[in-house]
C-alpha cells in the first residue's frame, strides 16, 4: 500500500513549502528583457567573451515582470548562489545554493526580506528544513531521510516548543506565518496515522484516521461554530459502515455503506428531531425494496428491484423467484 508520510509538502496546508521542493526557475514564457554577463572577478563582459573565458562568473537577467535573476557559474555549471527578487524590487524572494551543478540549499523570504523557509541537503546526511514566523522567530526545524520525516521541533510564535517528532514518531504542528493553528499530524514510524485541521478561530475543522496511507477508521467534520457536520467510517480508503450527517448539530441523514456501495436502510430525519421522515432501502448501490416517505397523515411507499421501480406485487414475485433459485441445487453438467 502507498504510505502516507509527512514531508515538507504537508497533507493539508503549508504555505511556505511547495516552492522549495519544486525546481526554481524563471516563470514559464516570462520574457527576458535584459541579460548581463560578469567575469568571475567582477567586470561586465560580452556574452561571447564570457563563453570563451570558460563561462565562469555571474549571469544577471531582468524579466518583463520586474524580477531580477542572478546565477553564479563555474565552467558553465551552476556553482554558488542563484537568487530571484520580488517583482520591481531589490528584495530577494528566493535563493538557491549549488555545488558543481547540484542544489544543496533552497530558501524563500518574506516580502520584508526576512527568512520564511529553508531546505538544505547535507552531504551524506539528512535533508534539514527550517521555517520561520513573519516576525523572524523559529516555526519549524525538521530532518528528513529522503521523504521520511525523522525528527522535528515545532514552536509557538512565542518561541515555545509545542510538539516534536523523534525517531519518526510524535506530533507535527503546522501554523501560519502569523501563528494561527492550521494542522496537527500524528506520526508513527514516519507514517501519518491521524490528522486534524482547524478553523482560524481554533475550532476543529476535520479529524481523519489513517492506516497504510489510506483513510481507515472514523473521520469527523465540523462547522466553524463547532457543531458536527458528519461522522464517516472508512476501510482502507473506501467508505464502509454507517455515515452520519448533521444539520444544526442534529442528525439529518444516516446512510449505510458496504465497501463503497450503499447497502442497507438509509434514514432521513425531521430537522431538529429524531423522527424519521424517509427510508430508502439499498442493495449494492441500487435501490432495492421499499422506500417510504412519512407525511403528517399518510405513508407513501415505492418499491424497487435492483434499481428499477416496480409494484409491490412484482417485487414479491421476483423476490420469491430469487429465493427459489437460490434454494435449488445446481445441476452438474
Amino acid at each position: 500500500m502507498r504510505k502516507l508520510q509527512s514531508s515538507a509538502r504537508v497533507l493539508f496546508i503549508c504555505g511556505a513549502c511547495l516552492f522549495v521542493t519544486a525546481a526554481c526557475s524563471n516563470p514559464p514564457h516570462e520574457e527576458i528583457v535584459k541579460t548581463t554577463f560578469y567575469h568571475t572577478y567582477g567586470p561586465q563582459i560580452a556574452e561571447a567573451d564570457w563563453q570563451t573565458r570558460g563561462s565562469t562568473g555571474e549571469v544577471v537577467e531582468v524579466l518583463k515582470n520586474g524580477v531580477e535573476v542572478r546565477r553564479e557559474y563555474v565552467g558553465g555549471v551552476l556553482h554558488g548562489t542563484s537568487s530571484w527578487t520580488f517583482p520591481h524590487t531589490k528584495v530577494v524572494e528566493r535563493i538557491e545554493q549549488y555545488k558543481n551543478g547540484n542544489r544543496i540549499l533552497a530558501a524563500r523570504n518574506y516580502t520584508s526580506g526576512s527568512p520564511q523557509f529553508q531546505e538544505e541537503w547535507l552531504a551524506d546526511g539528512p535533508r534539514v528544513v527550517h521555517a520561520w514566523y513573519d516576525d523572524g522567530s523559529p516555526r519549524i526545524i525538521e530532518e528528513y531521510d529522503g521523504s521520511r520525516l525523522i525528527s522535528g521541533q515545532y514552536f509557538t510564535i512565542a518561541g515555545e516548543i509545542e510538539a516534536s517528532i523523534a525517531a519518526g514518531s510524535g506530533v507535527k504542528v503546522e501554523r501560519s506565518s502569523l501563528g494561527e493553528l492550521l494542522t496537527h499530524e500524528q506520526l508513527k514510524g514516519s507514517e501519518v496515522i491521524a490528522t486534524e485541521s482547524f478553523y482560524p478561530n481554533g475550532h476543529l475543522r476535520e479529524a481523519i484516521a489513517y492506516h497504510d496511507g489510506e483513510r481507515h477508521g472514523q473521520s469527523r467534520r465540523y462547522a466553524e461554530s463547532g457543531e458536527p457536520l458528519s461522522i464517516e467510517q472508512w476501510t482502507q480508503g473506501v467508505v464502509d459502515g454507517t455515515q452520519l450527517f448533521f444539520e444544526g448539530g442534529q442528525p439529518i441523514r444516516q446512510i449505510p455503506y458496504a465497501m463503497g456501495r450503499k447497502d442497507g436502510l438509509e434514514l432521513h430525519f425531521r430537522p431538529g428531531t429524531e423522527e424519521v421522515v424517509e427510508e430508502i432501502s439499498w442493495r449494492q448501490d441500487k435501490r432495492h425494496g421499499a422506500s417510504k416517505t412519512y407525511l403528517a397523515d399518510q405513508t407513501l411507499t415505492e418499491w424497487y428491484w435492483r434499481g428499477s421501480q416496480v409494484s409491490e406485487d412484482q417485487f414479491d414475485a421476483r423476490n420469491s423467484m430469487s429465493d427459489v433459485a437460490m434454494a435449488s441445487p445446481k445441476k452438474r453438467m
